[in-house]
């Protein structure tokens, strides 16, 4: 009972041409020019949280040894010479940065290296050089 036309009618010339993509293409394409596929991918992404999970806990361990008793009494700034003054400013600039290194590193290398396996190299790279060792050698 159906007309051929009416089928003609609901159909192009070139309908296998305006298929949907057999899967879609990525997001973000981070690979080097010319590369062959991203290295990594589940298990990067693994890896990916584990240092950043060490990245946590080393600040967690910084803050504790910025706070702890002995090294809390260095802070003192003295009689009030320029010296005193400015040797005080740097003590807490440095134990600021101390414990904001991890994260910020975490952080920056995520963001700025966009080779997966450079990207985790640097990190665990990151995770030996600012482990918080005044607060591993007080005692755990």
């Amino acid at each position: 009972m159906t007309d051929p036309t009416d089928e003609d009618a609901l159909s192009w010339d070139r309908d296998a041409a305006l298929a949907a993509p057999k899967r879609p293409a990525p997001l973000i394409d981070d690979r080097p020019a010319g590369a062959g596929a991203a290295s990594g991918g589940g298990f990067a992404l693994l890896v990916l949280g584990v240092l950043g999970g060490v990245a946590v806990i080393e600040t967690a361990f910084w803050i504790r040894s910025a706070f702890e008793l002995q090294i809390a009494a260095s802070i003192d700034p003295g009689s009030g010479s320029p010296i005193e003054i400015a040797s005080f400013v740097l003590n807490v600039a440095g134990r600021v940065l101390a414990v904001l290194a991890p994260v910020a590193w975490f952080a920056i290398i995520c963001w700025r290296v966009r080779v997966p396996s450079r990207r985790l190299a640097v990190l665990v790279l990151g995770a030996v050089l600012l482990v918080p060792w005044p607060a591993i050698l007080a005692g755990g």
